[in-house]
């Protein structure tokens, strides 16, 4: 029995999934209205802003990096988009603008990082503060608001097939982003310049460039949230993305993603975002007093991450354990090395087959 539950939580996004249907269930019982159709697709719709740069926070911590500039980028995006509209340029003009301005600030980080060598956490950290003082000097100068066109606002509002474009958006970003990290020769040199760079640099891979690439998709995806979430809102204020980077951040730690690199799970990002989404919706339906938002959304992270963590020592008594036994038995295959990466072994040889695919 222990085993077949180690199994299932082992699936991608198992534990996070197992905990948002727990969330659920209870703010269902406090109050019923919060699984009505319309709240539900509410939150899917609130969560989606979040879950564009925690699938991009899960490359980069997937790489073993970090990006502190997300949500200033978000909101500095959203503010060149609104801009260029109340200056009369075309819809497509001044979405472009918008994606080029994430696109832009992700290939300054990369090269920073990469080519001078310099901190990913300095580097993003700077970022972030230029990046939302700049929102901040547009703001002052002119309102960012006015000149939406019904194309803009249809990005937020708009159906396909009967289902709200952001949420259709969503679900083909997570499947082609979970392809691309788990199933393509980048994911997997992604997730070995995480695991090990010395390794990864000796099997052949351009750690740089890889490295370059994850913050270059990062801030990219940081401006196409900005640009729907200015449609959503019809204007950007001065603070539009502040404290959106932590809640990526925590969204892609929640969904499997590991702080120490090489291993990422872009559903668990998407998932853990739609939880964060659902208890702050829960929280206002069931009457709490907002002063205690952050509190309870905290405490519910930590519980969410013991969970996590729980599920993960569960999963190694219950799978690993046994064949540790078997090789210490003499049941190890011929020629395996038994020993831990970094303990008798090197790590060289395995993330060279990542890289090759063959792992």
């Amino acid at each position: 029995m222990h085993q077949q539950l180690a199994r299932l939580l082992r699936l991608e996004g198992a534990p996070i999934t197992i905990a948002l249907v727990a969330v659920t269930a209870l703010l269902g019982w406090l109050n019923p209205n919060f699984l009505g159709a319309g709240n539900l697709s509410s939150i899917i719709i609130q969560s989606i802003f979040i879950l564009i740069i925690a699938v991009g926070m899960t490359f980069v911590l997937t790489a073993g990096a970090i990006d502190l500039s997300v949500g200033s980028v978000l909101g500095l995006s959203g503010g060149v988009t609104m801009l260029a509209l109340s200056f009369g340029q075309p819809t497509a003009v001044a979405i472009l603008a918008g994606l080029a301005v994430g696109a832009l600030c992700g290939l300054i980080n990369g090269l920073l990082i990469t080519v001078l060598k310099l901190s990913d956490f300095i580097v993003t950290l700077a970022t972030m503060g230029a990046a939302a003082g700049l929102l901040q000097i547009m703001a002052y100068y002119r309102p960012l608001r006015g000149g939406e066109t019904d194309a803009f606002t249809w990005l937020a509002y708009g159906t396909l097939f009967g289902i709200p474009f952001p949420i259709v958006f969503g679900v083909l970003l997570v499947i082609v982003l979970t392809f691309l990290l788990q199933a393509t020769t980048f994911g997997r040199q992604v997730r070995a310049a995480g695991m090990s760079p010395e390794a990864a640099r000796f099997a052949g891979i351009d750690v740089d460039r890889v490295k370059l690439i994850v913050f270059v998709l990062s801030g990219l995806l940081a401006s196409v949230s900005g640009v729907l979430l200015a449609s959503r809102l019809a204007s950007v204020q001065p603070a539009l993305g502040r404290g959106y980077e932590l809640q990526a951040i925590a969204a892609a730690v929640l969904g499997g993603t590991s702080l120490a690199g090489g291993r990422g799970s872009v559903a668990g990002a998407a998932i853990a975002a739609l939880l964060l989404a659902a208890i702050s919706a829960g929280l206002q339906i069931v009457g709490v007093d907002p002063t205690w938002y952050q509190v309870i959304v905290g405490t519910a992270i930590l519980l969410a991450v013991a969970f996590h963590k729980w599920s993960d020592r569960f999963q190694e008594r219950n799978i690993f354990q046994p064949l540790a036994d078997n090789g210490a038995n003499g049941k190890t295959r011929s020629g395996e090395n038994s020993g831990p990466a970094g303990h008798g072994g090197s790590q060289a040889p395995r993330i060279q087959q990542a890289a090759i695919g063959t792992e």
